[in-house]
């Protein structure tokens, strides 16, 4: 078995091809009744670059046909990031190992070249969402800390209680009565200063950020211009909805991503309110009316799927009494590049 580095842009098809595959059969172990996304969608994502963030990649091949046996990244915001001050000791990283290779030592030599790889640029804390039970035993192995316990929740249409959802939207309308929904793709230039400090406060407020152990996020006006860009040349249609008062002032938001090469799912990601536009129902009316929405433009999905922390109440509230139901959990797991060393020597 050999490491080596991995340049998507420089690789021929068929290893293309074999890397979607072993990603697909993983992803299969946590979801086994989902479709796959294209290797169209898939591919477009590998070869895409992203000028806020740094990748490295690594494969690990078989001695004699050169077949993968495991993939390994490492990524972290450069200095074209509004996150690269806050990031600048940690980076992110993921290995996969087809079924039948694992406890072979693959894992580990993916991982040493990793943490090379990190201790280079000075980056001495190493973090991964985890959702596969393998995964998590393997930093477990590696004394990982848990900042985050999570869970990957889905809203099946079937199961939605459309009655509910009705209410909450003429309940917002009644005790939000002074206020308006509007929605779009990409952020209005008008609002767009104004929606990014909304966005990174919101954003901010989960539980995931509170002890520290997870770098808050940020947002600047030039980098959401530069990921509205990146999500639609990858075929993504991000829809945002935005509260707005009646001075006009943003009060509150929620969003979607939907691609038509995934074409029975739509990804919720962040619902938030300003605290002091709280106790009006606007988190509900958000969401009931995003439902709405979806149910509308986008008949071919059969569930929404998103991600919340355990300890995040008010929202897991609001997803359960909508519908959500965990498929999985998730760790946000962090460790230090130093213990990772002493265990591999060992």
């Amino acid at each position: 078995m050999n490491i080596k580095s991995f340049e998507a842009r420089k690789v021929q098809e068929p290893q293309l091809q074999e890397l979607y595959d072993l990603e697909c059969s993983v992803r299969e172990e946590i979801f086994p009744d989902d479709e796959h996304p294209t290797f169209k969608l898939w591919k477009n994502i590998m070869l895409s670059l992203n000028a806020l963030y740094t990748v490295h990649r690594w494969l690990a091949v078989s001695d004699r046909k050169e077949k993968i046996l495991g993939y390994g990244r490492l990524s972290y915001p450069n200095e074209n990031s509004p996150m690269f001050e806050g990031m600048k000791n940690t980076s992110n990283f993921n290995i996969i190992v087809k079924a039948d290779e694992r406890r072979k030592g693959i894992g580990n030599s993916l991982l040493s070249q990793i943490v090379a790889k990190s201790e280079s640029l000075n980056r001495p804390i190493l973090q991964n969402v985890v959702n596969h039970k393998s995964g998590k035993a393997f930093c477990d192995h590696f004394e990982c800390t848990v900042a985050s316990e999570r869970s990957v929740n889905r809203l099946y249409l079937e199961d939605v209680n459309w009655k509910r959802m009705r209410e909450w939207v003429e309940l917002g309308k009644i005790k939000a009565h002074n206020v308006k929904i509007e929605t779009f793709e990409d952020v209005p230039k008008a609002d767009l200063d104004e929606f990014c400090n909304v966005y990174t406060l919101t954003e901010n407020q989960a539980p995931d950020y509170e002890t520290g152990d997870y770098q808050a996020l940020m947002i600047t006006p030039e980098s959401r211009r530069h990921n509205e860009k990146m999500y639609r040349d990858k075929g993504y249609i991000w829809t945002t909805k935005i509260v707005k008062e009646e001075n006009g002032s943003i009060s509150g938001l929620t969003e979607i991503f939907y691609n038509p090469d995934i074409p029975n799912m739509v990804e919720q990601e962040l619902t938030g309110v300003l605290p002091e536009y709280r106790e009006r129902g606007l988190g509900k009316w958000l969401k009931a009316a995003m439902i709405f929405y979806v149910k509308t433009q986008y008949p071919s999905i059969t569930f929404v799927q998103t991600g919340n922390a355990k300890n995040n109440e008010v929202m897991n509230v609001i997803n359960e009494r909508m519908g959500f139901r965990p498929v999985c959990e998730q760790f946000l797991v962090k460790l230090d590049i130093n213990k990772i060393k002493g265990k591999l020597e060992d």
